[in-house]
């Protein structure tokens, strides 16, 4: 069921083992020069895992754009973690680097202020085509160089931006998440933020979509489906690949009346 997209049950119970919450959160905004340092850095920061969550941002900027990385270790009271040894080695300009400290819930509620600010201006009601989508470590420096040519502020909207987040395959264990090759591989995601509902913008930022999967694609890269792009029959057999076979059976076992989440028309 897991990455099924709906269409083979429903989950209507789970048991999930909980564990202490940390107290507070140690957050890195960390600024670089250029795509390819802040890649370098996340591979350094997924090989040796000494931080908690890492996060790559490509904001634009009125020059071009601005490489970020959004760090964090979390931490009890009266314990703070040492950011000089969890920083070693980086190529950030630590000279604009942001340090600080939040409780735990302030740090998982940061959005809220995000959320409040577009609901108030009423972008939240927008259409937000977003384009989420994986790319191997192999071809990601390529991929994103190609795409930032081509975008521009207005493709992503005041508040939008490129997220760019590494992760390890091993990471993954859900069958149905269909992934790049490669060992390392990044959620390389468009979150766009219009700042109009117009029917024509939505409908060109979505036409983009397709044009940037298909590129993506191209390089050895997968969709992730929680995205605003239209995907044919053909389409989704291509993306489940090997897995097309057991999906299918699946529906036809536990879904033979095709009742379960019919938007995706994946039969």
């Amino acid at each position: 069921m897991r990455a099924g997209l709906g269409q083979v049950g429903v989950i209507t119970r789970a048991t999930l083992k909980l564990i202490p919450a940390p107290e507070k959160a140690r957050r890195y905004l960390l600024t670089y020069p250029d795509l390819r340092t802040l890649l370098a850095d996340e591979r350094l920061l997924a090989a040796e895992n000494r931080l908690d969550a890492v996060q790559g941002a490509i904001l634009p900027a009125p020059t071009g754009w601005t490489f970020r990385l959004d760090a964090v270790c979390y931490f009890s009271e009266g314990n703070p973690p040492d950011d000089n040894a969890l920083l070693v080695g980086l190529s950030d300009d630590r000279s604009a680097a942001k340090l600080n400290t939040l409780s735990y819930f302030d740090y998982l509620n940061r959005f809220a202020a995000l959320e409040q600010l577009l609901r108030s201006n009423g972008q939240w009601f927008h259409p937000h085509p977003w384009l989420m989508t994986f790319v191997g470590d192999s071809s990601i420096e390529a991929v994103v160089s190609g795409e930032l040519d081509r975008l521009t502020p207005a493709d992503l909207g005041t508040y939008g931006q490129v997220t760019l987040s590494v992760f390890r395959r091993t990471a993954a264990t859900s069958p149905l998440l269909h992934l790049p090759a490669d060992n390392l591989f990044y959620a390389f995601n468009l979150v766009r933020i219009p700042t109009t509902n117009a029917t024509a913008e939505a409908d060109r930022l979505i036409k983009a979509n397709r044009a940037i999967y298909e590129r993506v694609r191209a390089a050895g890269g997968t969709l992730y489906p929680v995205s605003a792009l239209p995907m044919s029959r053909d389409d989704w057999r291509r993306h489940l690949g090997s897995a097309w076979g057991r999906f299918h059976d699946a529906k036809q076992n536990f879904d033979p009346g095709y009742v379960l989440t019919p938007g995706y028309e994946i039969f």
